[in-house]
């Protein structure tokens, strides 16, 4: 394969070595093209006429990623890659996910007639044009550069892609056999899937992945799964480390991506995984990226055991510390380069650590959060107390901590029979038994699945007493309109936020993801809202919450309501820029700080 890439070759050997926990690759996430010499004379298509075309048209997009490789920088590893991604977790599409495409990914919605059947279609659309797209590539790149295997994930991450994060979650408790026979399901297809596309891409036995740019001389894939932040380490023993596994024995070269500081706590169960070859991190929003000081014990801990680093958004600046603390043997570096001659100072240290082995030690401790996976988390249990005078009511109270909807509803029946009054059920028992599961989240002890199943138990409960505070304003301690802003497709945060205000007293209407500023006028407007509460995942789409204030504000409504913001990238600063009344970084706390904006204090 002669590619436009001069020194490919050596590139090649330097991630040999890196598969074996030797040397360094210096890369980057993404190629960039200022002031980079073309590497041949090759014209741009005319602009995409729609979204459609810009993701979905195999020959466009071939003839985009032909003029794209063509135009980017090729230095030291960075690879000549087409980058074919059809949105992260593709796999979950080709099964019977709805695409839609975004201004700058794919997003992937699940599907509506999802009914707990994992089926591989072969005439499926989706699939066809995974297949139609890697053709058009390979036709296209004529040897001139790598087609990139797409992003298909696999596992939990693209069953909560077809049937929702929420439900996967609770399917962790309520249906925990019907879950492991899904991961299963979805492990055989993602094998054939996989073995067709690389059939499609690959150089002789080699092939490159899109995602993080990376090659190797056989089958590679990056694996994941980013909604086992949510769950315990249990759970992850349970519904992701066999999966993950069998998928390491049966590839070639494996890199892990670990996504986020509360993906930390199942590194043991990683490690564990004998066959897996490396693990990329990537800290997350609102962290300081790949080559913070920070993150030093946790590559010191991935090396440690036997596996090689692939650390992101490293600058410049950065790059020779990191190399001073962790070594140079078994990095792979992603770096934040903005031009050509950034590369060349990178390369001038980087050949200071050249045939350098610094020792890493086997023994590391750290005072950083990946300690805490070393504590066993607790599932949550119904609290142990002093023998005590029976209370009518405690059931209730264990039920939603526990989780458990039919022993809810059972005594909520009883109680309403017996009199007890609507109000004193919920302030009672109710509301300190989301109280309490709150804190256990906070805490650690409790996970999402926990969380939603006592939301569950709660809203069962709660529906029978509705009828009976009809009209009585003091039955709520306030409304709250709740939603994703425009842009913006997570939901999993928001919902939490919702199940802890209603659970804890609150009227809470939601009203979705993808929430433009005219829907949240409408629906404060509509409820006569007290808050309104702004949820975003992405910082992309955080800065819409400031126009939906300036909405408020134009309607003539901005001092009837306050405002809340909360998500991953938000932060109190951020609140104070926009004018915002409060601000939330967990569900937990959310709930206090709605109780303070409608002047309540615990």
């Amino acid at each position: 394969m002669k590619t436009w890439k001069t020194n490919l070759e050596e590139t090649k050997q330097r991630y040999i070595n890196w598969w074996n926990h030797k040397g360094i690759i210096l890369s980057m996430w993404e190629h960039f093209q200022e002031g980079v010499k073309p590497h041949a004379d090759i014209a741009p298509p005319a602009p995409a006429r729609d979204l459609s075309q810009k993701w979905f048209d195999p020959q466009w997009r071939a003839e985009y990623l032909d003029w794209y490789v063509a135009h980017s920088s090729l230095m030291a590893d960075m690879l000549p890659v087409a980058n074919t991604q059809l949105g992260p977790g593709s796999l979950a599409a080709i099964l019977g996910g709805v695409f839609e495409g975004g201004e700058d990914t794919i997003w992937i919605h699940p599907d509506p007639n999802f009914n707990d059947e994992i089926v591989f279609n072969p005439e499926h659309p989706n699939w066809l044009l995974h297949k139609e797209l890697l053709k058009a590539c390979k036709a296209k790149a004529n040897g001139n550069y790598f087609v990139g295997m797409p992003d298909l994930m696999e596992g939990l991450d693209v069953l909560a892609a077809l049937k929702g994060t929420d439900m996967v979650l609770l399917d962790t408790v309520m249906q925990p056999e019907v879950l492991e026979q899904q991961m299963q399901q979805i492990n055989d297809i993602y094998f054939k899937v996989f073995d067709e596309l690389y059939d499609i891409i690959r150089e002789g036995d080699e092939m490159a992945f899109c995602y993080f740019s990376s090659w190797a001389p056989g089958k590679m894939s990056k694996l994941q799964s980013d909604i086992s932040t949510m769950i315990s380490q249990d759970d992850y023993r349970r519904f992701v480390q066999p999966f993950i596994r069998e998928q390491c024995q049966k590839i070639d070269y494996t890199l892990y991506h670990l996504d986020g500081v509360g993906a930390m706590h199942h590194l043991p169960a990683l490690l564990e995984i004998e066959e897996l070859n490396a693990i990329q991190w990537t800290p997350g929003v609102g962290e300081p990226q790949g080559g913070s000081p920070k993150w030093y014990d946790l590559y010191k801990k991935i090396l440690a055991g036997g596996k090689s680093v692939m650390a992101c958004w490293v600058t410049l600046e950065e790059l020779k510390p990191l190399l001073d603390h962790i070594g140079a043997d078994g990095v792979h570096l992603e770096m934040d380069f903005h031009n050509e001659r950034e590369v060349e100072q990178a390369m001038r240290i980087i050949e200071e650590y050249t045939g350098s082995s610094l020792s890493v030690s086997a023994d590391v401790h750290t005072n950083q959060p990946v300690g805490e996976q070393d504590n066993a988390q607790e599932s949550i249990r119904i609290r142990e107390e002093k023998s005590q005078e029976e209370d009518r009511m405690k059931p209730l109270y264990d039920a939603i901590v526990a989780g458990k909807l039919e022993p809810a509803v059972e005594v909520t029946k009883d109680a309403i029979a017996a009199g007890v009054l609507p109000q004193d059920i919920i302030n009672g028992y109710m509301i300190t038994a989301m109280g309490e599961v709150g804190q256990r989240f906070q805490d650690g002890k409790a996970f999402v699945p926990q969380l939603l199943m006592a939301g569950r138990a709660m809203k069962g409960a709660l529906e029978l007493l509705k009828p009976l505070l009809a009209g009585n304003a003091s039955a709520t301690i306030g409304k709250i309109v709740i939603g994703t802003v425009k842009g913006d497709l997570h939901d999993i945060g928001k919902n939490l936020v919702a199940s802890m205000l209603e659970g804890c007293g609150f009227e809470v209407i939601n009203i979705g993801i993808d929430v433009t500023c005219d829907k949240f006028v409408e629906a404060v407007k509509e409820n006569k809202a007290d808050i309104l509460c702004m949820s975003a995942l992405l910082t992309t789409t955080m800065t819409y919450m400031q126009d939906v204030i300036r909405a408020l504000e134009e309607a003539g409504i901005r001092d009837q309501v306050k405002v809340m913001i909360g998500g991953a990238p938000v932060s109190q600063g951020f609140a104070d820029e926009i004018g915002a009344d409060g601000y939330s970084d967990n569900a937990n706390t959310a709930v206090a700080v709605a109780k303070v904006l409608m002047g309540k204090r615990d």
